[in-house]
């Protein structure tokens, strides 16, 4: 099943799916680059089709579908939030909320996916920290602040 029809079939998020990086703030997109515009399959802001049905929850931002040069489709579920050493255990904590919603998407789950922090603003974390190590741990890749999708 392709990203956006396991986003167009999951009925909360059915009317978020946009095509390209359209759902994306417009203050985020310039983060985020598709090496191949192409094969940017659409996105869905999670954060505002959420908010509503999960007040108060650690809600991710965004899911991005893109296809690599095998043909197979990554869903990119991208965090951009601030990175600094007291932002490491928010990010863990979204990243925990994140699986555990999966879980209640099964179409949504059983796609490959990669879980990515993109720094919003300075980065403070060292590369060697033992912080950068939890996060790598936990599954989170960090690029810094900017993201290229291939």
């Amino acid at each position: 099943m392709s990203f956006s029809a396991a986003v167009k079939n999951t009925e909360i998020l059915s009317s978020a799916y946009q095509r390209g990086l359209q759902a994306l703030k417009r203050s985020d997109r310039s983060r985020i680059t598709c090496a191949n515009s192409r094969n940017c399959t659409g996105s869905v802001n999670l954060e505002s089709a959420l908010s509503d049905s999960c007040p108060n929850k650690p809600i991710w931002d965004y899911g991005i579908g893109y296809r690599t040069i095998e043909a197979s489709e990554i869903v990119y579920w991208v965090e951009v939030h601030p990175a600094s050493l007291k932002n490491v255990q928010e990010m863990l904590n979204k990243l925990a909320w994140l699986k555990n919603w999966l879980t209640s998407t099964p179409m949504l789950n059983r796609l490959q996916k990669r879980f990515v922090w993109v720094a919003s603003g300075k980065v403070s974390l060292l590369p060697h920290s033992p912080q950068k190590k939890r996060i790598a741990q936990a599954g989170i890749v960090f690029p810094g602040s900017h993201l290229i999708l291939r």
